[in-house]
């Protein structure tokens, strides 16, 4: 049979649309086949009970196969805590959430390398009291990991912290997270942990400081190259909004700290808890404002503080520090305190002084207010 030269046409353009659907058909299979789903091991959305055990086995299987394990829109509850060992989680954004119904045990740990949790809620259901700061209470632990990243993940709620980084964690990224209402730090970096950037994070309502970087004289190793960059801390925290209590090469930059109990940005060495030398800082193009909230706390919007052991080298460029409900800037302890530079610094609108400077070698340069 002779086909017509149109209907040739109308013939191969029918038989291309067949195969570009068998090619979309088998793209989307073999997509499939790369990612898991927590519903594929039997987890439901909404329905009020318990996924943890599907959940951890869709972990395992993730792990084994190296694949990526997707967490759905929809809220999926767990009664204990989850562990991911090298290996990403990841959600389709807020609505994805995963919620945890035992407040003494609802941690997410993540370790070893590549470990990555990304693009969904964490939430605790109910809350206990901080009492021990046992690492179960928190919403996320990180510890033993490399190469580690928390990107888009919204914490609401936990017992202690929202995210702690600790056992020799490295090369990490803890990005563009959104940490709300925690009993203790929101952002916690301690235990020998080093080169971890913090960016773009919103850390509000804090039980303890928003982020904190903490190292003691018992570890071998202070804490070190830590990046604090671009983050949108205070709002309720009941304590400081970033600090050095122990660490040494950190960057605090481009921040905004507000209404906090306790000082803005706090740099120390406290005999009290032990902690290590604070070396080798920078707080940089950072805007502090309305802090040391508390009464009675006498906290400035910047405070430089050792009561033990030695604060030295620390370098503060080009802040804006406004309406502090004591002092603008403060420097004291018994410990000791070494070289400070201020430069191209703004101050004004303190209730107190500007700058109440009892330690230390300071010098000044081209700043406003002082």
């Amino acid at each position: 049979m002779r086909i017509s030269k149109p209907q040739r046409r109308l013939w191969l353009t029918g038989l291309g649309v067949v195969v570009l659907i068998s090619v979309i058909l088998v793209s989307v299979r073999i997509l499939g086949s790369q990612t898991l789903s927590i519903e594929d091991c039997g987890a439901v959305a909404d329905d009020g009970q318990d996924d943890v055990e599907a959940i951890q086995a869709c972990i395992d299987q993730a792990q084994d196969q190296r694949k990526p394990l997707l967490i759905p829109e929809g809220q999926y509850e767990m009664s204990r805590s989850i562990t991911l060992t090298g290996m990403i989680m990841k959600g389709e954004g807020a609505g994805s959430i995963l919620v945890s119904t035992n407040p003494a045990q609802g941690s997410i740990i993540l370790r070893g390398e590549g470990v990555e949790l990304r693009d969904l809620t964490h939430r605790y259901a109910s809350i206990v009291a901080r009492g021990d700061g046992a690492n179960e209470k928190n919403s996320i632990t990180v510890t033993q990991a490399e190469k580690f990243g928390i990107h888009q993940v919204t914490v609401h709620k936990a017992s202690t912290a929202g995210i702690l980084v600790t056992g020799g964690s490295r090369n990490g990224q803890v990005m563009n997270n959104v940490i709300q209402d925690t009993g203790a730090d929101g952002i916690h970096i301690t235990g020998e942990s080093s080169n971890i950037t913090v960016e773009g994070n919103k850390v509000s309502g804090t039980g303890d400081d928003a982020i904190a970087v903490v190292s003691y004289k018992k570890d071998k190793e202070a804490v070190r190259d830590i990046q604090i960059r671009k983050n949108n801390v205070g709002y309720g925290s009941n304590a400081r909004g970033i600090s050095v209590v122990g660490g040494k090469q950190v960057v605090i930059d481009s921040n905004t700290v507000q209404d906090t109990s306790m000082a803005g940005i706090y740099l120390a060495s406290e005999k009290n808890w032990n902690t290590a030398d604070t070396l080798d800082i920078t707080v940089t193009h950072n805007k502090i404002h309305h802090t040391g909230t508390r009464a009675g706390s006498g906290h400035p919007n910047l405070l430089i503080y050792a009561s033990h052991g030695k604060v030295d080298r620390i370098r503060v460029e080009d802040n804006i520090l406004r309406d502090a409900e004591h002092d603008g800037i403060g420097i004291w302890g018994e410990g000791e305190i070494g070289e400070i530079q201020f430069s191209r610094n703004q101050v004004e609108g303190s209730r107190l002084s500007p700058t109440k400077f009892m330690k230390g070698t300071v010098s000044s340069d081209h700043n406003l207010g002082f």
